[in-house]
């Protein structure tokens, strides 16, 4: 049952926040990467929880199909190295995927993409191009990180840079705080006692230096404000 009162984009945020890391599981070509069926098994199923569709249309009058000659690296039995001439077709043509929120389907978003695909002849061109846009739409809409080890580890790494970021985030709070209370001070000398004891409730010790967590203190700074009449 898809969740009720969400705009498109509200789905759509949901959906990335819960495919935001796929490990990669196929291997070819000197690499691995994530295969469509993979990509499609982990978002197809949040598509019909948020009842969302996703369209995909080729502009036809864009198409492009051109003979491509090239040469491919190949070995003998043997073992031995040798270049031989390959024909091959490339296709090109502009796409556009739409999102379409089935609960109102007014609701909709259009993404403007591009196919490219390239083999011996033109529909396994055309077949080939259409499976790696799609692949790549997914990846890079839902902005899917795509590690070769643990995805957890990925998790780890991505909670590791938050943590630095709200941390220094709220050291630029506590630089603030630590300005206001200064120049309090330095006109309330006989507050000292009183601030140290405000100072206490939040951080042990009061050493409001020690506090990492943005919203801790962002607290603090609007509690002493509101507490010692602080006007800005």
């Amino acid at each position: 049952m898809a969740e009720q009162n969400l705009n498109i984009y509200q789905k759509l945020a949901k959906i990335r926040k819960q495919v935001e890391v796929i490990q990669r599981n196929k291997k070819g070509y000197g690499y691995t990467y994530v295969s469509e069926d993979e990509i499609l098994a982990k978002i197809s199923g949040f598509m019909d929880k948020y009842s969302l569709s996703l369209i995909p249309s080729v502009i036809h009058s864009s198409a492009v199909v051109t003979p491509y000659h090239t040469k491919k690296t190949k070995s003998t039995n043997k073992g031995e190295i040798y270049e031989e001439n390959v024909n091959e077709v490339l296709v090109s043509a502009d796409m556009v995927f739409t999102w379409v929120n089935n609960e109102n389907p007014n609701e909709r978003v259009d993404v403007p993409w591009i196919l490219v695909g390239h083999q011996s002849d033109g529909s396994q061109s055309f077949g080939s191009g259409l499976s790696y846009a799609m692949r790549y739409f997914l990846l890079k809409f839902f902005n899917i990180a795509t590690p070769d080890d643990d995805p957890d580890k990925w998790r780890s790494k991505q909670k590791a840079a938050g943590a630095a970021e709200d941390k220094m985030i709220a050291e630029e709070i506590i630089a603030s705080f630590d300005t206001m209370v200064k120049e309090f001070l330095a006109s309330n000398q006989d507050k000292t006692e009183e601030v140290k004891k405000f100072v206490a409730k939040y951080v042990k010790g009061g050493n409001y230096f020690a506090i990492t967590e943005s919203v801790l203190a962002s607290k603090l700074l609007a509690d002493f404000k509101e507490t010692f009449k602080i006007k800005e």
